[in-house]
């Protein structure tokens, strides 16, 4: 059986709240998200449904807001994203661009394929009052059947009692370094190991970032080399692809060490 939102839902072990769920109308996210027609066409099309499931709020989950005024977090919405389409990076953007705080988003994907986790901390915008912006979005690893032993860890890593209670923006903090932590599960093939350190927790966060970084240049190289048809251009662009895939192997040896 595929891993559902509900399970996610689930696994975050919130308490009990008395607002219901509520569908969001695509209407409302492409105007407050939405930069232009071809988003809006984006958020018709991909979306099937949008469903607010619960505010973790200081009234709601008894965590304080914190004070970081550059980065606020006043609350954190939980939001459940039913595709009709394969989720891009860009909707997702979008989604999480649209709502003013930050929100974990678990989306299920078309033909039950399981569920893709997404976060993005926000900041202010330098130019303009009260907005926020996505400083980056972090996609988890897609969570497929029960029975993988890494999803079942990572989804009981998620159960509030057992993430930091000081702020919410240290609960927020925490589900991220849980997804950091899933992603190397999937890149190196590790036990799924969350780091106590936070020099550590840094340290492994400027791998993934350069794991990603490098990867796409790797998979650019790589398909350079099948449309060039010159010889030399192609030994050429080659070596640069075995370059790449050298320096990902290295960066590989960084993660499985931490």
């Amino acid at each position: 059986m595929m891993i559902t939102p509900a399970d996610v839902r689930a696994a975050l072990a919130l308490p009990p709240m008395d607002a219901p769920a509520r569908r969001l109308p695509k209407e409302v996210l492409a105007q407050h998200g939405a930069a232009n027609t071809a988003d809006r066409k984006l958020i018709d099309g991909a979306i099937e449904r949008l469903d607010w499931w619960a505010t973790l709020s200081p009234a709601t989950i008894g965590v304080a807001a914190g004070v970081d005024e550059e980065r606020p977090v006043p609350a954190i919405q939980l939001l459940a994203l039913t595709a009709r389409a394969e989720p891009t990076q860009r909707l997702l953007t979008l989604i999480h661009r649209a709502i003013p705080v930050p929100i974990i988003l678990a989306t299920a994907l078309p033909g039950g394929a399981g569920v893709r986790i997404s976060l993005a901390p926000l900041r202010r915008a330098e130019r303009i009052a009260d907005q926020m912006v996505v400083e980056r979005l972090l996609i988890a690893p897609d969570l497929p059947a029960r029975g993988d032993a890494a999803t079942a860890a990572f989804l009981a890593s998620l159960a509030l009692p057992g993430l930091p209670q000081t702020t919410l923006a240290a609960v927020y903090g925490a589900l991220i370094e849980r997804v950091e932590a899933l992603t190397v599960v999937r890149v190196v093939g590790t036990a799924f190991q969350l780091l106590t350190d936070a020099q550590a927790v840094t340290a492994r966060r400027d791998a993934l970032t350069r794991y990603k970084q490098v990867e796409s240049e790797w998979l650019t190289a790589r398909a350079a080399v099948r449309r060039e048809k010159r010889l030399a251009q192609q030994v050429a662009l080659g070596n640069a692809a075995r370059l790449l895939k050298d320096r990902l192997s290295l960066i590989e040896g960084e993660l499985k060490a931490r």
